[in-house]
């Protein structure tokens, strides 16, 4: 089980920080919540990646004392629980009230890291065991000792956690920042189910015999960790997660716009607006194109017939359609006929007559309007057969 689900989660965990990394650089924030947040991802990654048995043997192997890596992805925990507190100090306090318990937790990291230095070098020689080092020596009363401090430290932590996000959520509005707490709060606990395990090993190894339970290690390590980390980057992920329907409708009414947009912008090129680095996001894409669109067709007005515009009305009202469907094969044939006569440079002889200012419509459906005339000017046989029927009507 260490084979499959440490390697996994550290890859998992190097990509986020990386992620986290390059976004706090991009952003060039000095906000300490940042700095913690990809501080505390890093320690998780390193927790994993040397827990994982190949990487411990190696690391054993390097430095040259056997399972030193033991120590190492034990002070990564601790100072992993200590970075989340920092980042949930610095969201949930005043900067000068976060400032000062971040200082207070910061010194009782190195006080802890001191200490379990100096009993794990008292623990004495050991083999290498890359998967039950602690089931292995937890008889010998230095590693008891050592193996408390680290779990009563991280005990200590994963409570803290719990304490600052459970009431905290009540108190933020519904949304990802909620839900985020309230994740990185139900990770804690189970990491508490990991800490329990590991104080049952003690016992079992210096004071009386209780049934093992040391397949539960893996597990809840690393679905607490998983849900910790969650949580803490929900409230930026979890707002591009509810947008992704948004942003795939979006890019349906792109590809609904093309045909109609790809027609303008060849008859009148000078409409297609410059491009800028933002156009690339599906709803600036759309911004432009429907800017576009109306920017041709102001230029194409002089061309747009009146006749066409009747015949595809009687065409639209006999084929059963009505409201936004008829006014949309209106326009659609309209524009169609208009594109032609501008081609042959011949004005209609009934031209398009300013009429009575639309109905405000908001932005969503004005789009969804264009997406329906753009329908049926790529693929109505109404259309063309106004088109067709109206043909000498210039």
């Amino acid at each position: 089980m260490h084979d499959l689900l440490y390697p996994g989660l550290a890859v998992l965990a190097w990509t986020a920080a990386a992620l986290r990394l390059g976004a706090t650089l991009h952003s060039g924030s000095g906000n300490p919540a940042r700095h913690a947040v990809t501080g505390a991802v890093a320690l998780l990654a390193l927790t994993f990646t040397v827990s994982t048995p190949a990487v411990w043997a190696l690391a054993d192997r390097a430095v040259g004392v056997e399972n030193v890596t033991a120590l190492i992805a034990h002070l990564c925990v601790v100072g992993f629980s200590t970075s989340i507190q920092v980042l949930l100090l610095w969201w949930t306090k005043p900067p000068e009230e976060a400032g000062r318990h971040s200082r207070y937790r910061l010194v009782a990291l190195a006080v802890v890291v001191v200490l379990l230095f100096v009993l794990f070098c008292g623990i004495g020689p050991t083999e290498t065991h890359n998967t039950d080092f602690v089931v292995t020596y937890a008889h010998r009363p230095q590693l008891a000792a050592y193996l408390l401090m680290y779990l009563a430290a991280f005990s200590a932590g994963l409570l803290d956690i719990i304490r600052i996000c459970w009431p905290y959520a009540r108190l933020v509005g519904p949304g990802w920042l909620r839900r985020g707490l309230r994740t990185t709060a139900v990770g804690a606990a189970v990491g508490l189910v990991y800490t329990l395990v590991r104080i049952v090993d003690v016992i079992t190894a210096v004071c009386w015999e209780l049934p093992r339970v040391e397949w539960i290690v893996p597990i809840a390590a690393s679905t607490g960790a998983l849900l910790v980390i969650s949580g803490l980057t929900m409230p930026a992920w979890g707002t591009r997660l509810a947008a992704l329907p948004a942003t795939a409708h979006r890019i349906r009414l792109l590809r609904q716009l093309r045909p109609l947009w790809a027609a303008l912008c060849a008859a009148v090129p000078t409409v297609r607006l410059a491009h800028d680095r933002r156009w690339w996001r599906p709803a600036d894409r759309l911004h432009r194109r429907v800017i576009e669109i109306y920017d041709a067709r102001l230029v194409l007005r002089p061309y747009l017939s009146e006749a066409v515009g009747d015949r595809a009305r009687r065409h639209a009202e006999a084929g059963g359609l009505g409201d936004d469907d008829l006014a949309a094969v209106v326009e659609a044939a309209k524009v169609r006929a208009a594109l032609a006569a501008m081609r042959a440079d011949v004005r209609p002889r009934r031209p398009e007559l300013p009429g009575p200012p639309d109905p405000a419509l908001d932005e969503v459906r004005e789009v969804e309007q264009l997406a329906r005339v753009a329908r049926a000017f790529a693929s109505s046989p109404l259309v063309g057969a106004a088109v067709r029927e109206t043909a000498n009507d210039t």
